[in-house]
């Protein structure tokens, strides 16, 4: 009997997929106005992810149009059917895709590689799960999030940067596509090569007429580590603390809310579905004490753990208290370099340490952070070696990375 049931659910969801087409609702022109959650069918084209349908247990739509965008972007796009066909005869991009694709294969290979063998032998095993992690003044950054927390459900990560608006890629001779390429390669630089985003890079990079926010970069980093996308929303909060949608990015970009975001849902290569939730929005006690909304959208947040990397030092400051203490209070671990949290700011009768790296004096720039207290800990505790650069100090014998882990009581 249960053998017999299977084979019918198989064959509903097989009648189900074969009639997708019936029901396709493209755009033609990508604008931020015209796709939303609806605009979906079953069919998956989209080369860097295969999803057997014979496993899957979550119901769920991928955004044909969405994940085309993504592709486009991330040099993928590869689609002769595609209304978009006109890309694979046009030089600057497919200049743009070769020398995107030599570059991102030189990274996989030297870097992204070794990341991923830190969190399967270390991270694996010395952070508590979490459904949810945290990741202030990330920026686009859901490249190192994804890598060292790949079990996490729910991202959320804040930054300065603007969400932005999806890009219009047109076949109109004179709407050169060659700026926004060069703007997509310069923005990547420093996370590619150093493994952060400098704040005043982005200031410019994302803040431009051609990529106008994190939105690029994030679905170019979904596409390139192998995932699919389900749906893009743009998303604010009101003052108790709810998260609500807009109807496009253009009227999220126009509007005043102190808080902007972008909500996008993602299947992996493994068949799970995940959540980012980017927002834009100053951090600092002088912004958060105006934005209530967000703090209490935070304190309700439970069973997090909380990353941070090249955060300018920013929590070492007292005029950043409010976020610094709803993530000493809220975290079950927190995994940070020595940009992060200052040291004197844990307890130690809450949180237990294990170093990795080697801990130094922080780079000219910020020289007045340097931790007297963290030297001495770090170097009487010991360390483990790290194995790869990362943050400020980025050379590998100058990197370090720091798990807090909360103590059970």
């Amino acid at each position: 009997m249960k053998s017999q049931i299977l084979v019918l659910c198989l064959l509903a969801f097989a009648y189900s997929c074969s009639n997708s087409g019936t029901t396709e609702n493209k755009t033609n022109n990508l604008d931020t106005n015209t796709i939303s959650k609806n605009t979906v069918n079953d069919s998956l084209t989209v080369e860097p992810v295969k999803i057997d349908s014979t496993i899957i247990e979550t119901t769920f739509k991928i955004n044909d149009s969405l994940n085309e965008i993504a592709n486009i972007i991330a040099g993928n796009f590869k689609n002769t059917n595609s209304e978009f066909k006109y890309l694979l005869k046009n030089k600057d991009y497919l200049n743009y895709s070769s020398n995107f694709n030599s570059r991102w294969i030189k990274y996989d290979t030297t870097r992204l590689e070794r990341l991923k063998l830190f969190q399967q032998k270390v991270l694996s095993k010395n952070t508590k799960p979490a459904q949810t992690l945290f990741y202030p003044f990330s920026g686009p950054d859901i490249l190192y999030a994804y890598t060292f927390f790949p079990e996490v459900e729910n991202y959320i990560m804040v930054g300065l940067e603007p969400v932005g608006t999806l890009p219009k890629f047109t076949n109109n001779p004179e709407d050169s596509i060659v700026n926004y390429f060069n703007k997509i390669n310069t923005s990547l630089n420093a996370i590619l090569k150093f493994s952060f985003f400098r704040t005043e890079s982005m200031s410019k990079d994302l803040k431009n007429e051609e990529v106008d926010g994190t939105l690029h970069l994030l679905f170019l980093f979904l596409n390139r580590t192998g995932n699919s996308i389900i749906s893009a929303k743009p998303v604010s909060i009101d003052s108790t603390g709810n998260l609500f949608d807009k109807n496009n990015f253009v009227e999220l970009k126009k509007s005043n809310y102190r808080t902007k975001g972008i909500q996008i849902k993602f299947i992996t290569n493994t068949n799970q579905v995940k959540t980012i939730t980017y927002f834009s929005l100053n951090a600092a006690n002088d912004g958060l004490s105006k934005n209530k909304g967000f703090t209490t959208y935070l304190n309700q947040l439970n069973n997090f753990n909380t990353y941070l990397k090249g955060a300018s030092y920013l929590l070492h400051s007292a005029h950043f208290s409010i976020i610094r203490n709803i993530i000493l209070n809220g975290s079950n671990c927190i995994v940070q370099d020595d940009s992060g949290i200052a040291f004197k700011y844990f307890d130690d009768t809450k949180f237990s340490f294990k170093f990795f790296g080697d801990y130094v004096k922080p780079i000219s720039l910020f020289s007045k952070n340097y931790q007297k207290d963290l030297d001495s800990v770090w170097h009487s505790q010991g360390s483990e070696k790290i194995g790869f650069g990362i943050g400020y100090n980025f050379k590998d014998n100058n990197s370090n990375l720091l798990i807090a882990t909360k103590i059970k009581k």
